[in-house]
């Protein structure tokens, strides 16, 4: 039964993704340090959210070695 479920809402949201991808297919101009192009709008929100998900995947994880870290430091007298 689970698997109908997870099935369904997969597809629901690739649906929506691919909704959202070709309403978003106009060009839009890109600057940045002088240089300058014209991509689409979707792989500039896409772009942006998967740099946002590897930053924050290496926050975290830099958290976790520092917190791992500190529980394995000798305890000071």
């Amino acid at each position: 039964m689970w698997h109908k479920i997870t099935g369904g809402l997969a597809f629901f949201v690739l649906a929506i993704i691919a909704v959202f991808a070709l309403q978003n297919l106009e060009p839009v101009e890109f600057s940045f340090l002088g240089w300058s192009t014209s991509v689409s709008k979707i792989a500039v929100i896409l772009g942006t959210y998967v740099l946002g998900m590897l930053t924050g995947w290496r926050m975290v994880s830099l958290i976790k070695n520092r917190f791992k870290k500190q529980d394995r430091a000798p305890a000071e007298k």
